[in-house]
Parts: C-alpha cells; structure tokens; sequence
C-alpha cells in the first residue's frame, strides 16, 4: 500500500519506502482542502419545466498547499509522485481537510472510533473511504473500515497491515492525555505536472540539516472511485 508522501507502508513502522529511500509523513504546511464534484445535468424546458438527472456519482478533489517548504520535503514530494507511471498508478491520500474529534476510540483487537457523522466512511470496497488515518499530531496508524455503524462509530483493523506506531495507549482517548483525530483516506491519482505549480524562494542555509532553495504549491489528488 502506498501512501502520500511516504510511499510503500511496511508493517509495525511509521515510514514508507521510495526506490530503498526511508521517506516519514508530514503534513501541507498552509492547508489542505477538498471539494465533491458533482456530474448532474440540468435541463431546462420552454415550458419552464426543468429535469435533472445524474449523470455519475461524485467524485472528490484533494488539495494540498505548501509554502517554503525545506528542499528536503519538496525532493520527497517529487520522488513520491514521479515513481507513479506518470500519474496512471494509483495511491493513497489522507483528506487532512476532513479531521474528525473521536468522543471515544475503543482499541482493542480493533479500534472503533465513536463519531457522530460517519458519512465519508465505507466498509463497501471503492466506496467512500474505506480506510481511516489516526494521528495524534506525533504518531499515526492506518485502518481498514471494517463496520460502518450509521452515525454512531467506525471499526477500524488496525493490526491485519499493522501500518503506523501510535500505540493503543496513544489512541484511546483519554482525559489529560494528546487527543487522537481520524481522517479519511481516499484512494487517487495524480500526476507529476502538478509540481509545475512550485515555485523557488528564498535560500536556506542550516548548515547541520537542510541546505537549498525553499519551495512553495500546491498539488491536486483526484479520487479513483465515486464518494
């Protein structure tokens, strides 16, 4: 499983792998967004009489805005999305855009997640989301939708893939403790001339860590299946 901007998931690490290169998650350092986009045709008659009809079920637009981010992180964005065939090899994308305070995470053999609005979420593969990312801000986990309890709770297996560190400890949610948030991850495709938004700024010099031109973008995910 590949996720962006990490790439190959392996099991029981909170990395990913590009051509034998060690890549950590982070996040668009200026925002995330993401919008529906509908394909319902509307006609309107002499009469006045108008007839709508769909003509596909939604589909979902992800973005991703940088700004002067260290060359280091641009470098493994362009590593990420050039090592999909040209934009025809699909992935995975979290929607940061869409995060959602859990009243309770149960983690046990699975995790469920008490959520009051469960419609993004599927556990029909090619539906909606069908996995959700846990992150407390330090540490993720990755779980499959295994039980969509309407309005009420996801379940989530977490220990199949065993994708992330965050410790059963770190995700419960527990009073006095760093609160886990969920968000969905949708399966999509994007293509290497979105890095033709970037653009350089000013130099950065650290000297121990990073060296380089800061660089500033946004990239577009499209979702493979309907929402």
């Amino acid at each position: 499983m590949d996720l962006f901007p990490l790439g190959t998931l392996s099991g029981g690490s909170g990395n990913g792998t590009i051509d034998s290169v060690s890549y950590s998650f982070f996040e668009p350092n200026v925002k995330a967004s993401s919008n529906a986009r509908f394909s319902t045709l509307v006609t309107q008659f002499q009469s006045q009489t108008i007839l709508a009809r769909k003509k596909a079920s939604p589909m979902l637009t992800i973005s991703y805005e940088y700004n002067n981010i260290f060359l280091s992180e641009f470098s493994q964005i362009e590593h990420f999305l050039y090592s999909k065939d040209e934009g025809v090899t699909s992935f995975y994308v979290v929607d940061l855009s869409k995060g959602i305070l859990p009243t309770g995470i149960a983690t046990t053999s699975t995790w469920t997640a008490s959520i009051a609005n469960t419609r993004l979420y599927s556990a029909v593969l090619n539906q909606k989301a069908n996995y959700c990312f846990f992150s407390n801000g330090i540490a993720w986990k990755l779980g499959l939708v295994t039980t969509v309890n309407a309005n009420t709770s996801i379940v989530c297996n977490v220990d199949t893939n065993n994708y992330g560190i965050l410790t059963d400890v770190q995700g419960a949610v527990i009073t006095g403790k760093r609160r886990t948030m969920i968000y969905p991850v949708y399966q999509c495709f994007a293509s290497p001339q979105s890095l033709d938004s970037f653009s350089t700024g000013e130099y950065w010099n650290n000297y121990d860590s990073e060296r380089g031109f800061l660089y500033s973008g946004n990239i577009t995910f499209t979702s493979k299946y309907h929402i």
